[in-house]
Formats: structure tokens, sequence, C-alpha cells
């Protein structure tokens, strides 16, 4: 009887643990969002050297979760984020300033943030 209690007891924790995970990424992301669409409202408003900062201060912030990202998601995915940060900056960054390819490159970045996070919920379209 104390086996059952106790698998029933890791099976608790970990049910625990996935659903804190879950909900931290979810928040992470959600800041990362905000400041990502308030750097393409600054582009749009041609203040580009603000959303070149704050599309810096995003990726410094996903820097600095790399040890979490990388323990608990797919590493393509972290790396395909990472490459969308340093495309999104490229055309911050650069001479020419391309407000539409800024806006889809930053589209694209937003999505797969919000993917980051649909993968990781317990939904029969991810456990099969």
């Amino acid at each position: 009887m104390r086996r059952l209690y106790l698998s029933m007891g890791l099976i608790a924790l970990l049910a625990a643990l996935s659903a804190l995970h879950v909900w931290h990424l979810n928040d992470f992301t959600g800041q990362l969002t905000a400041q990502l669409t308030q750097a393409q409202a600054l582009a749009e408003g041609e203040d580009w050297e603000g959303a070149a900062r704050l599309t810096r201060q995003a990726k410094e912030r996903w820097m600095g979760h790399q040890g979490y990202l990388h323990t608990t998601l797919h590493h393509n995915d972290i790396d395909a984020v990472l490459i969308s940060l340093d495309e999104t900056l490229a055309f911050l960054e650069g001479a020419e300033k391309q407000t539409a390819e800024y806006a889809a490159a930053n589209a694209r970045l937003l999505t797969q943030l919000e993917l980051l996070v649909e993968a990781e919920l317990p939904t029969l379209t991810n456990i099969l």
C-alpha cells in the first residue's frame, strides 16, 4: 500500500511541477511579447532606437533564462526564437529601415513565443 501512495505522490508532484512550468513559461513569454509589441509600436512611430533598445532588452532576458529554457524546452525551438530576435534586431539596427520587413519578422517572433507555451500545455494534441 505504501508503494501506491508513494507513486500517487510522485505523480501529483510531477503534475504540480508541470503546471508550475507552464505558468512560469506563460508569464515569461507574456512579458517578452509585451516588450516586443511595444517595440513594434515605437518602430511604427519611427523611434527605431527605442525599438532596438526594447528588443535588445528582450534578447538579454531570453539569454538570461537559457539554463531554464534548455532544461525544459526543445533546443530547436529555443534556437529559432534566438535567431528571430537577431533578425528583428538586424532590421532595427540596419542603415536602411524597412518597416514592413521588421513587422513581419517581429510578428513571426511573437508567434514563436506563443507556440512555445502552446506546445507545453497538456492538450490531447500534444499528448498524442
